[in-house]
């Protein structure tokens, strides 16, 4: 079963997130989280046969994107998470690091939008676990 997880800090970008995702039949009921380490403590919990699909912001405080993608290489489901990088800032920085990332499939600029849906909906590493 796929399970869409959405992490940012910032509780308006959460809920819009969540409507668009809910709007464009992405799914019908994501998971959202401020906090990245309560995310990974969420993942340490799932079923082993899940998919992960996850929205992840870059810049947080605390537990960061990266510091989030680092652990989730450490992890089990590491293989079954795939992880859209949704941020303000396209930095190149940014794409050259996510690349040692092998779970990053692809980069979301802030705010999430109906195309970006769409490119969620179409990726073909994930096509198959959508809604249709």
């Amino acid at each position: 079963m796929l399970k869409v997880l959405i992490i940012d800090d910032d509780s308006i970008v959460l809920f819009i997130q969540k409507k668009m995702l809910k709007k464009y039949g992405v799914t019908d009921a994501p998971f959202s989280f401020q906090d990245a380490r309560k995310a990974i403590a969420f993942l340490k919990i799932q079923k082993s046969d899940d998919i992960f699909l996850i929205l992840l912001d870059i810049n947080m405080p605390g537990m960061n994107g990266w510091d989030f993608l680092d652990e989730i290489k450490r992890m089990e489901i590491s293989e079954k998470v795939f992880v859209f990088m949704v941020t303000s800032s396209i930095d190149s920085y940014d794409k050259e690091k996510a690349k040692k990332y092998k779970n990053v499939i692809s980069f979301i600029e802030k705010p999430i939008s109906a195309d970006n849906c769409i490119k969620i909906k179409e990726h073909p590493e994930l096509k198959q676990f959508l809604l249709n």
